[in-house]
């Protein structure tokens, strides 16, 4: 029937409706994929703008050499492949011009290399004299190989790109190929499309290094000091004319693509080449008669290592092994390169290649995790992509890197770590933590800043994760401190007058001065800062926990500067441990809860009053005159490292 058929077409557009929606979604993925794909080397696309020429060949021979602590292995390369390789890299390396930048303060780049927080990831110094963490590239040498101009843009922002990348198409995007379309040659995460086909690009570097949104003067001035560290001038190596040599590239492209360098690198040509290794999934079930002993069955039966336990120990410590005794030509030899692994790490590898095995068993004996053990499996591998070990602390046993580094042992040095995450799920609002997560400054025309702790020299900086990524990190936070999903914020009653001038009283007393620590927007008054602005607390906390956090912050993060005891229990409330003023006479309801609902309705205007009504706050008069210097937290009891 008409009706029927009416019904059927209304169906139809309803289809089509969700199709459109479905490949919305998909665009929308594949864009937040390209943002969380990393590659674990550099993009030796920028090679031309990043690198001396002839230090090129010095590292493709041997990286340890230069750089004891480095990940890459070494190969066993000729010198002719050596060549090879190294003049394919450098002619398919894109040849552009940076902007040329003036020199900067290289004292001052120390300072600023040493307080912002590079040092949770790198290090300086050789040997026994090495300062700072592991997780990123030794920067002790960097002055010997590095382009000055690209060091100031990667340092400014690590994710600039010199061109664009479209997968669709397979090669880098010039700015011809805007200019017949009529586009600016722009490309970044608001103008991620191919202007030729529509499809998205990658227009980021595939690095974890983040940006600390520095000024184009400190990036310079940190660049200034990294030239600085070097062992020998710049351009001491030998000459390397044969990098330009045509003859010399094809060659070079199979050796990198035998050798599986597009693995670990972006390299023009090699954009989709896959991974040259073994699977290693199940390579602890592997039959032995499939595991290639070469010339050393004998040996190793007579010896007892003809097993698992022992193939995977000598093929660690010494991968070549295997080819000892054979007559192969080269490209038939073994291409597993030489990590120079230390005892302990070959034993863990060797352990875990053993576990890894297909079992027999039903999955339902497998650990999968549906509910919020999930989200804690899930953002743990964010959390050790990323680093974020490097300046926070997640467990009270695991001290970041900044913690133990020798600048942060003195009272100061412990005012300027930044803040223990033990318990950000119960502390923090979700909503208001994915917003921090994706725009840490919190502003959108000052993002020279830290938005929450503006008076730390340590700058959270921006990782550009995905939506993703900042879904899996808020869902981690809230899973580690058990919390439900999703957060639905409670109703506080509002304050009546008489409560407002009585939470007004304790937070300018005297035995309670709450400002004298916390920042207020007032530059005079910030620069002795240790602990957030309150104007923060409706949107970021939790009502619950700043209450629990007021009664005993030591509970929750054992050390802090935040003092103890404010509040004794009274029956079943608690009350002001200190004078109260007249007007609390007769008030019967909690002191503590009235200070929550007090500071989840403060407003500019009325910290301002509070700051006018407090004057100066005490201790911050002798910091500021002639009596010398006193820490800002000397005059609070309890105190003992800092208030988060």
């Amino acid at each position: 029937t008409a009706r029927k058929m009416y019904a059927r077409a209304d169906q139809l557009r309803v289809s089509i409706s969700n199709i459109d929606a479905r490949i919305e979604q998909l665009d929308f993925r594949s864009r937040n994929l390209l943002r969380e794909i990393k590659k674990i080397g550099p993009d030796l696309k920028e090679v031309r703008v990043k690198l001396r020429p002839e230090w090129i060949p010095v590292w493709v021979r041997n990286p340890h050499e230069f750089r004891p602590t480095t990940r890459m292995p070494r190969f066993r390369l000729t010198d002719e492949e050596v060549k090879a390789v190294s003049a394919f890299i450098w002619q398919s390396g894109i040849d552009a011009r940076l902007p040329a930048q003036s020199r900067g303060d290289a004292a001052k780049g120390k300072t600023s290399f040493e307080t912002r927080g590079c040092m949770g990831c790198h290090s300086v110094g050789e040997g026994d004299a090495r300062v700072g963490a592991t997780f990123a590239a030794n920067l002790t040498r960097v002055g010997e190989k590095a382009n000055y101009d690209y060091l100031v843009r990667w340092i400014h922002n690590p994710r600039d790109r010199t061109r664009p990348f479209c997968p669709y198409e397979e090669r880098d995007l010039t700015p011809e190929d805007y200019a017949r379309h009529g586009l600016p040659f722009v490309f970044d995460l608001e103008h991620s499309t191919c202007p030729n086909d529509g499809h998205e690009l990658q227009v980021e570097q595939m690095t974890v290094m983040p940006s600390l949104r520095l000024s184009w003067e400190e990036s310079r001035n940190i660049a200034s000091y990294l030239v600085t560290l070097k062992r020998h001038d710049a351009g001491s190596n030998p000459a390397a004319e044969f990098l330009n040599d045509p003859q010399l590239k094809a060659k070079g492209r199979e050796v990198a693509f035998r050798y599986g360098c597009a693995g670990c690198h972006e390299i023009a040509g090699l954009e989709n080449a896959g991974r040259i290794g073994t699977e290693l999934t199940e390579e602890g079930s592997k039959p032995l008669d499939q595991i290639d002993f070469a010339m050393f069955k004998s040996r190793a039966k007579r010896e007892g290592w003809f097993n698992h336990k022992g193939f995977f120990e000598r093929k660690l410590r010494k991968p070549e092994t295997f080819d000892e005794g054979l007559i192969r030509p080269p490209d038939e030899r073994l291409r597993m390169p030489n990590l120079d692994l230390k005892p302990e790490e070959i034993t863990a590898l060797t352990t875990f290649l053993m576990g890894s095995v297909d079992s027999q068993l039903p999955e339902r004996y497998f650990y999968q995790p549906e509910d919020q053990r999930r989200d804690a499996q899930e953002g743990w591998w964010l959390v050790k992509k990323y680093n974020c070990m490097g300046c926070h602390q997640f467990k009270m046993d695991q001290p970041s890197d900044l913690m133990q580094s020798g600048r942060y042992q003195t009272p100061e040095g412990k005012d300027q770590l930044p803040p223990r995450l033990l318990s950000e799920g119960a502390r923090v609002a979700p909503e208001w933590l994915a917003r921090f997560l994706a725009d840490p400054a919190l502003s959108e025309t000052n993002n020279d800043r830290n938005g929450v702790r503006p008076y730390l020299q340590a700058r959270m900086p921006t990782f550009h994760f995905s939506p993703g990524e900042v879904r899996k990190l808020v869902r981690f936070f809230q899973a580690m401190s058990a919390q439900p999903i999703p957060y639905i914020p409670p109703k506080l009653d509002p304050l009546t007058g008489q409560e407002l001038l009585m939470a007004r009283a304790l937070f300018t007393s005297r035995a309670a001065p709450c400002l004298k620590c916390h920042a207020t927007g007032e530059a005079s008054h910030d620069r002795f800062a240790t602990a957030p602005n309150f104007l923060l607390g409706r949107e970021r906390l939790k009502p619950g926990w700043t209450k629990r956090w007021l009664l005993d912050p030591s509970m929750i993060d054992p050390g802090t500067a935040m003092p103890t005891g404010l509040f004794r229990q009274e029956g079943e409330r608690w009350v002001f441990a200190g004078p109260t003023p007249s007007m609390f006479a007769g008030y019967q309801k909690d002191h503590a809860d009235l200070l929550v609902r007090y500071m989840f309705e403060i407003t500019p205007e009325e910290q301002r009053r509070l700051v006018g009504m407090g004057g100066t706050a005490p201790g911050v008069a002798s910091r500021t005159g002639g009596g010398g210097a006193t820490p800002p937290s000397a005059a609070l009891p309890g105190t003992l490292l800092k208030a988060h």
